[in-house]
């Protein structure tokens, strides 16, 4: 789920050169210091590129935003959510854009949609695909539209899993409501 790649900016070692010059820049010497990107580690943890919109953020003949991913073109919070806590109640972090407020409850339960993918003049050549889907509504304002569900991603965490998405500024308080 989470993509592990080698850090381009240490190139994997873990370790930066940093140029340092004494105060008046007459000498200057390269002094070896842990990557900040990875930590020392040589691999980066990156989100994957949404499914529904590839990676674009946008959808549709009309270039709507992508409801799966809010826009951002990859997983949100919402894609981290375990498919068994994709019920009415559940609440998860995620930025409204009719309010701005980040706050957002699940209410409905999983449902099947027929989704058009492409918009052919003749219906019959239209590609339509039959998704899951769930209804969410903003805290704040009341907002509320239908998320896709992508089985890929609503999966359990492991432990390894949510520390790096801890690590990486992901709000995963919906871990510890509605139990």
């Amino acid at each position: 789920m989470l993509i592990k790649k080698t850090c381009p900016f240490c190139q994997g070692t873990g370790i930066r050169m940093v140029q340092t010059s004494s105060m008046f820049g007459l000498l200057r010497k390269e002094i070896p210091t842990t990557c900040d990107e990875c930590n020392g580690n040589g691999q980066i943890v990156e989100l994957p590129s949404c499914a529904f919109c590839e990676g674009q953020g946008l959808v549709g003949n009309e270039r709507e935003i992508c409801r799966a991913c809010n826009g951002t073109g990859r997983v949100d919070t919402f894609g981290f959510v375990p498919r068994e806590l994709l019920r009415p109640g559940t609440l998860f972090a995620r930025r409204c854009d009719q309010c701005g407020e980040g706050s957002f409850e699940i209410v409905s339960g999983i449902e099947e949609h027929k989704m058009t993918r492409s918009w052919e003049r003749e219906e019959e050549l239209r590609q339509i695909e039959v998704v899951e889907r769930v209804k969410v509504r903003c805290t704040n304002c009341g907002h509320s539209y239908h998320i896709p569900v992508a089985p890929e991603w609503h999966v359990k965490l492991t432990p390894e899993m949510t520390g790096n998405l801890e690590n990486m500024g992901v709000d995963l308080s919906f871990f510890y409501e509605n139990r």
